[in-house]
């Protein structure tokens, strides 16, 4: 294994034994290159997750409250919820 400032690379060969060391190498440096004997070399990159949007949210969370009431789940009622949030206080 070669690194440089910006990419680590890897030989096959290296590369099959130990796969955690070339994810690690990505995540340290951005980057790390795997070379095969062939004289081919790839680029393994760690992608950023995109944080999803208000929207996106507000559809998965009607989405699950949808399926939660197909299922049958009853809302408790405001004097049921106060009941709850007593028990839970510990004051019943």
């Amino acid at each position: 294994m070669s690194m440089s400032e910006q990419t680590a690379t890897f030989t096959i060969q290296e590369l099959a034994p130990d796969v955690a060391k070339v994810f690690e190498a990505a995540r340290r440096f951005g980057s790390a290159m795997v070379r095969t004997s062939g004289g081919e070399t790839f680029e393994v990159t760690k992608k950023q997750a995109s944080k999803p949007t208000a929207e996106e949210l507000l559809a998965k969370h009607e989405a699950h409250a949808k399926r939660l009431k197909e299922l049958g789940l009853v809302q408790p009622t405001a004097d049921e919820n106060e009941r709850i949030n007593r028990i839970i206080a510990g004051e019943i």
